[in-house]
């Protein structure tokens, strides 16, 4: 393996640890109450990531702000439409149709991973559904589990959730695709 594959793959692995790093504070931040725990971490972690390539902080910038709006709505609407609820106390000033602030966290924190994901799903918009499907399914299972969220139509609710998912995440990449083209067709 030569430096730069090794390069690319540390960074890969160091990436998606940070990332995972910031899902656990999430989770743990609503479990515990503290629900800007996960932000905060999150933020720390955007930061870092800033420092290390100057040259893309406007457009990285723009894509975390365009990903956390964009989830904000639509998580906000299936919350408002009753598609699923949130524990009381994993919502900060505990606003009832307020999307809570760990789950926003868990969106600006996939936002930072999304430019180096490009690598595997750059124009793959199948891919792109799959994934947003099987994580929606992953974290709502969980949020469930650990009694954060209430999907109120059981498994039809985890339905609706994933095919919203499916739908926003390969708009995201597309979105990404945009802001950071692919340096090998230049």
């Amino acid at each position: 393996m030569n430096r730069a594959n090794l390069s690319f793959w540390l960074n890969q692995i160091t990436g998606t640890l940070t990332f995972m790093i910031g899902v656990v504070a999430c989770y743990f931040g609503a479990l515990q109450q503290m629900p800007w725990l996960g932000m905060a971490v999150v933020l720390l972690i955007i930061l870092i990531d800033l420092l290390q390539d100057k040259k893309r902080i406007r457009n990285k910038i723009k894509l975390v702000v365009v990903v956390a709006l964009a989830a904000a709505v639509m998580e906000t609407l299936l919350i408002v439409s009753s598609v699923y609820s949130v524990t009381p106390s994993s919502r900060l000033l505990g606003l009832q149709s307020v999307l809570p602030v760990w789950i926003l966290a868990l969106w600006v924190n996939f936002s930072v991973r999304i430019i180096s994901y490009l690598v595997f799903t750059r124009g793959k918009h199948f891919v792109n559904a799959l994934l947003g499907i099987v994580f929606a399914v992953l974290i709502f299972r969980s949020a469930e589990r650990f009694g954060l969220v209430a999907l109120t139509y059981g498994v039809y609710s985890l339905a609706i959730t994933a095919v919203a998912w499916g739908v926003f995440v390969p708009f995201i990449y597309m979105y990404a695709n945009r802001l950071f083209p692919d340096p090998r067709k230049k």
